[in-house]
């Protein structure tokens, strides 16, 4: 399947609620060791902090800040079925367990339909965030298995 990541800096809106557009440059430093801890953590071995910057800064991904926390979105299009698809990239949260997903919801998909997309997505590979989503109305569309070539 070919997927495209959409530029969405450009119809992203400057805030929504308490959560704010943020470019990521004017606050690397405080949140580039969050965004360490969430890559170490979870589903993306391969990603650098570097590169999350780099797709921030050239428009194919945005950070949104509060007092809560910060997440970076961005989208994608399957280019064979044109289905577009609002990817919650990274999320950090200072107080954990506050159910923010949940209490942003309407924040979320208000985000998605400006960007005109079907659905929204999130991957973790952590057990108890993956029992807070299927909680929470989500559901579980694949899991992914990987093994070394022997």
């Amino acid at each position: 399947m070919e997927v495209k990541k959409l530029n969405i800096v450009d119809k992203m809106p400057m805030s929504i609620d308490s959560l704010q557009f943020t470019d990521i440059r004017s606050c690397w430093e405080s949140i580039k060791p969050k965004i360490v801890e969430i890559l170490e953590q979870d589903a993306f071995p391969t990603i650098r902090p570097e590169e999350v910057y780099s797709e921030c800064v050239n428009g194919r991904a945005s950070l949104f800040t509060s007092n809560d926390g910060f997440v970076i979105l961005t989208s994608e299009e399957d280019a064979f079925i044109e289905e577009k698809t609002l990817v919650i990239w990274l999320g950090y949260a200072y107080k954990k367990g506050g159910s923010l997903l949940v209490s942003h919801k309407e924040w979320f998909n208000n985000i998605a339909k400006e960007l005109n997309c079907q659905y929204i997505v999130m991957k973790t590979n952590t057990e108890k965030l993956s029992n807070y989503f299927l909680q929470s109305g989500w559901q579980l569309e694949s899991k992914v298995f990987k093994r070394e070539v022997l």
